[in-house]
């Protein structure tokens, strides 16, 4: 490794150690030497000469020879291959993320889509400034100069100044991100560890770049080259540049229309994200959140403290905790945004789930039987669980979804089901609900988690173990600000044994830091700035192209107000003409809309695909923008003197 190597994540390490002390940091591990335990992933380097595809089928033949040395019934003992793929922070190769290649194509999108209002903004200007050259580029023509020549002069210039925008855009985003990835280090509590991310440009970055920029700078350049070099000849020897060319205002046209579309699609999406997770925020969770505390306890390995020992400190600190004022329940179990949820296939009327008779793969979680009431969940109908010394009940509550959807149309109560743990959101610690049928006992009100998707409010209570409470995080019931408690229980965990480690936080806390409302907050963030950097290019396209039309179209102004008309006549004649593309670029950006919607389905909450006043709000605001850039160039051709606008040239 390199003399300032920081290991093979973006969480650097502080210290390395070999593999054969593991024991001694962690007793109660016995991973080093069970084949039945997996733990980590095996770094190698490619012998001179080999290729990945080498590695790739000597180690799948491998992998099939060691799976023949585990219990042909269990996970580890089916047929199996192995994944070969180049070093990287990432626990698996990246295609294997299908939510990150899929939030980084949408980035990609948006991001083009600037750029083509970019390129459209600059190709519209360059197509009303080259009304100007028309007698330079006919004198070219005239002396010889090939239709050809003109245009790859164009085409040149257009590239040049690409190329220096992507030199001076590098430069400004490399600074940038050097100082946004030191931010974001030092906004990671301490316990995070040190992140080190690597954003210094490499011989790809700047390839890249150069053929974006070029890119960029011959689309831009071609339309207003083709028109410019077309018409520079007849432009030369009939026509007066005061006078615009028809073809040349239908391409200005078309190009507002595509900038205005464009823009409103980034708009109404970054519009819908926001407003995503807003709601997101102010979601009815159906339960609890503000004064509710989750506690959770990190205790030291070794045989001092075993499972009976890590209960016995539990039952003591809720002792203590419920003694505290202000506390007004404590229970045992998973808050609903706590993670760690499970699933299950359900079956009813007793029979073993199978791939015929499953009803529903649905969630389930263990609860005490005071969890309802301090959560603050109401029981529909049906009773809750009932205390029986040690004993744990055999019957299940339902979530009002759940119980909808074993059991449409019908009252649930009594009746019986039978679930099969999933392997997919189980531990190896966590103890299985594969046990004889349940009764159901009762219905809850559904409750949000942290799926944005709104899928675990299909969720089946079962009765906690008593044995089992040391597994599970201590909910506390405030009465007043969850700060005051916060503060007691550090005291009072280090008098009951200074090496129990605890983390305490609001249910509102922890929903705000789930993996689902932080992914919609940061495209909420993301996509409403790229959408207002887009607004921000096609007001000024907008603004740039009716100021400059304005200019050639002076004597003709005057011409209109000699002849009679009337200052207002010419600011309508103006807004109307420059609007009408606006206007059909709002069009197209609706429908536009409409279909990136439907792709950002999965990280829109509480919304339809369709949002109403996304759409109407964001085209409004759009053409209120565009009606004042294309007002204040207007305005201007108001004031215009006829006589200084008939002898102007």
């Amino acid at each position: 490794t390199p003399h300032n190597f920081v290991g093979t994540s973006v969480e650097a390490p502080d210290f390395w150690l070999p593999l054969n002390l593991e024991p001694a940091v962690h007793p109660d591990s016995n991973w080093l030497h069970s084949r039945e335990n997996l733990c980590c992933r095996l770094y190698a380097r490619l012998a001179p000469g080999a290729s990945i595809d080498q590695a790739q089928a000597e180690m799948t033949l491998v992998a099939g020879q060691l799976t023949k040395l585990h219990d042909p019934h269990v996970d580890l003992g089916k047929p199996a291959t192995a994944a070969i793929w180049p070093g990287s922070p990432f626990p698996y190769p990246l295609k294997q993320y299908g939510g990150l290649e899929y939030a980084i194509l949408l980035i990609m999108i948006a991001v083009g889509m600037v750029l083509v209002i970019a390129c459209a903004n600059v190709a519209s200007l360059q197509l009303a400034r080259a009304a100007s050259r028309q007698n330079e580029l006919g004198m070219r023509l005239s002396l010889g100069a090939s239709r050809l020549r003109i245009i790859r002069q164009l085409l040149t210039e257009s590239a040049l100044l690409g190329l220096i925008a992507g030199a001076v855009a590098l430069l400004f985003s490399w600074a940038f991100l050097e100082t946004l990835v030191v931010l974001i280090a030092d906004a990671f509590p301490e316990e995070y560890g040190t992140f080190v991310f690597h954003v210094t440009p490499d011989p790809g970055i700047f390839g890249y770049v150069f053929c974006i920029s070029l890119v960029a700078g011959i689309l831009f350049g071609l339309a207003p080259a083709l028109e410019s070099s077309g018409a520079a000849l007849s432009s030369a020897s009939k026509a007066s540049p005061g006078t615009g060319k028809v073809r040349n205002r239908r391409m200005r046209d078309f190009l507002t229309i595509a900038q205005v579309a464009v823009s409103l699609v980034l708009l109404i999406a970054g519009s819908m994200l926001i407003r995503s997770s807003i709601r997101a925020v102010k979601m009815d969770t159906g339960y609890e959140t503000q004064h509710v505390l989750d506690l959770e306890f990190q205790f030291p390995e070794g045989e001092r403290y075993s499972a009976g020992r890590r209960a016995i400190l539990i039952r003591e600190l809720r002792t203590r905790l419920s003694a505290l004022p202000g506390v007004v329940a404590i229970t045992s179990a998973r808050p609903p945004d706590g993670g760690g949820i499970r699933t299950a296939a359900v079956s009813v009327n007793g029979e073993k789930p199978s791939p015929k008779n499953t009803r529903a793969i649905l969630f389930y979680m263990y609860i005490q039987p005071n969890y309802f009431q301090t959560l603050g969940i109401p029981l529909l109908f049906g009773r809750g669980f009932e205390a029986q010394g040690g004993q744990r009940e055999n019957a299940v509550i339902l979530s009002e979804s759940a119980a909808q959807l074993l059991w449409p149309g019908q009252n649930p109560i009594g009746r019986s089901l039978r679930l099969v743990p999933g392997g997919q959101f189980v531990v190896k610690s966590d103890f299985l609900a594969d046990g004889p049928a349940y009764e159901v006992i009762g219905v809850a009100r559904d409750t949000r988690g942290i799926l944005l998707n709104g899928s675990d409010t299909e969720e089946i209570y079962l009765p906690m173990p008593e044995d089992q409470i040391h597994e599970f995080p201590i909910l506390i019931r405030t009465q007043s600000s969850p700060t005051q408690i916060t503060n007691a229980i550090g005291p009072m965990i280090l008098s009951l044994d200074p090496n129990i480690v605890a983390y305490t936080f609001t249910l509102e806390e922890m929903l705000r830091q789930t993996e689902s409302f932080l992914a919609s907050s940061l495209s909420a963030a993301f996509a409403s700035s790229i959408g207002m950097l887009g607004l921000l290019l096609a007001s000024m396209g907008i603004y740039g192209t009716v100021s400059y039309m304005v200019v050639l179209r002076t004597r003709e102004v005057g011409i209109r107000m000699a002849l009679g008309a009337r200052k207002r006549d010419v600011l309508l004649l103006m807004l109307r003409e420059s609007t009408r593309p606006v206007i059909a670029g709002l069009i197209a950006g609706v429908c536009l809309a409409i279909g990136a919607s439907y792709l950002l389905r999965g990280v829109l909450y509480g919304l339809n695909r369709i949002d109403a006043i996304s759409v109407v709000g964001v085209s409004a605001l759009f053409l209120a923008i565009a009606l004042l850039a294309s007002y204040m160039p207007s305005r201007r051709a108001m004031r215009v003197d006829p006589m200084v606008a008939l002898r102007y040239e």
